[in-house]
């Protein structure tokens, strides 16, 4: 079926044109199907729910986005260049060389090490084979395919599946930006009602039988960073500068509810608001959590070296969490709550594997990011196809700072980056004749 996709027959290219679709939306079409399918056989068939499928979804979802990326090669879909890792690749690359090499000697799990180089490595040949494929860019269509009729149902169908079983995965990233792109860029009145229905179904959850609805305080600094994005391509600074006003209002008319009604907020909302009016975070086991994990690093640092400092404890690294409040991680762990493996801030789970050079890695993969939107931005090079990946890029980074897997463990990022990069270069080749006159 891959190859069908991946390759140049006549009646492949028909089926493609008329999806309206290019190589990468049908990547993205074959990944929610695939995952999807995966979820729902895992909680129906195995009895899996919540963080319990995390590891298996992640193999199939790597296995189909590595199997794309090979085919993608050996069916000369890409062209030479690709061979070539970028820079900023090939110092990833030589991270995750020099961290395996740690892992391996300092004995660290096995299953580990190979899934974070399968993610790693993997992740690299996203961005090549999406930066430097031979076919014609046709982003418009494949953004208007998304958006389509029995697209949108589809991703309805998973969506709604979900207010009952709440998985951890891309597909909320994903479904996330496709709410919001609608509700902001797409015309058709029908087009945002369903987007606004999605960004609904996301949010809502079941809690010993009854709907709520749920949110996160990730969702809401990303949907804050989206929203950033947005206002800046649009220009809406005076907009802008009141959002900031009301926020600060709404922040210290939040500060001055009473307990009883802070106490009926969703939870997450409810911690945020108690710990800015000076609860101890040790109260919140959730909260907590993420401090805790950051301070078992630390921890493991006490016996590192110098050459671990500057390149990390290894792939594969894990840390004790018999002694956490929440014991949630331990209890999904694939190796028990012994050896944990999973560090939600992002900084810390970098730093644990990949020590400084991970972080300065991370940082200009970051800085990169703003780098080319501001860019684009001052050159007027901005348009609503961009801003697509622009929405996914910023949002998933943003929400990866406090749950750092949805950007470690996550092909769909390197390969939107890859889409974007290649759209900026084509900008570039056909700006070059216009300035040689």
């Amino acid at each position: 079926m891959t190859t069908a996709i991946l390759s140049d027959p006549p009646r492949g290219a028909r089926a493609a044109g008329r999806l309206g679709l290019d190589r990468f939306g049908l990547f993205i079409l074959g990944f929610v199907a695939l995952y999807g399918i995966i979820s729902l056989a895992l909680e129906h068939g195995a009895g899996m729910v919540g963080f319990a499928k995390t590891p298996y979804l992640n193999a199939g979802a790597y296995v189909y986005a590595l199997a794309f990326a090979l085919l993608s090669f050996v069916l000369n879909r890409v062209t030479i260049r690709a061979a070539v890792p970028h820079p900023i690749a090939l110092l990833l690359l030589a991270s995750v060389l020099i961290s395996a090499i740690i892992g391996v000697a300092n004995e660290n799990a096995r299953q580990y090490i190979l899934a974070w180089s399968l993610y790693l490595v993997t992740g690299v040949l996203m961005f090549q084979v999406f930066r430097y494929r031979r076919d014609e860019d046709r982003s418009a269509e494949t953004i208007a395919a998304l958006y389509s009729p029995a697209f949108i149902a589809t991703v309805l169908f998973f969506a709604a599946l979900s207010v009952s079983a709440k998985d951890n995965h891309y597909q909320f990233v994903l479904f996330e930006v496709l709410a919001l792109y609608g509700m902001l860029f797409r015309r058709s009145v029908i087009e945002k009602v369903a987007s606004a229905i999605l960004y609904l179904l996301i949010h809502l959850g079941s809690n010993d039988g009854y709907v709520q609805v749920e949110i996160n305080r990730a969702s809401i600094l990303a949907a804050g960073a989206v929203g950033l994005i947005y206002l800046l391509y649009r220009r809406y600074l005076v907009t802008l500068f009141f959002l900031v006003i009301a926020a600060v209002g709404l922040i210290g008319f939040a500060l001055s509810l009473d307990g009883p009604t802070v106490d009926r907020l969703p939870r997450n909302i409810r911690e945020a608001i108690l710990l800015m009016k000076g609860d101890d975070i040790y109260f919140h086991v959730s909260s907590y959590q993420r401090i805790y994990e950051g301070e078992k690093v630390m921890e493991d640092y006490q016996t590192a070296s110098d050459a671990e400092w500057l390149f990390g404890r290894g792939l594969g690294r894990t840390v004790d969490m018999t002694g956490a409040a929440d014991k949630t991680p331990g209890q999904h762990a694939l190796l028990g709550a012994l050896e944990v493996h999973n560090i939600h801030f992002l900084h810390y789970a970098v730093f644990h594997k990949f020590g400084l050079m991970g972080l300065g890695v991370l940082a200009l993969l970051a800085g990169s990011l703003i780098w080319i939107f501001a860019a684009d931005l001052a050159s007027g090079r901005l348009d609503h196809i961009r801003m697509f990946f622009y929405f996914y890029l910023f949002y998933n980074l943003v929400f990866a700072l406090p749950a750092s897997n949805f950007l470690i463990a996550n092909p769909f990022w390197p390969a939107f980056l890859g889409v974007l990069c290649a759209m900026r270069a084509s900008d570039n080749r056909s700006a070059a004749p216009l300035r040689q006159r």
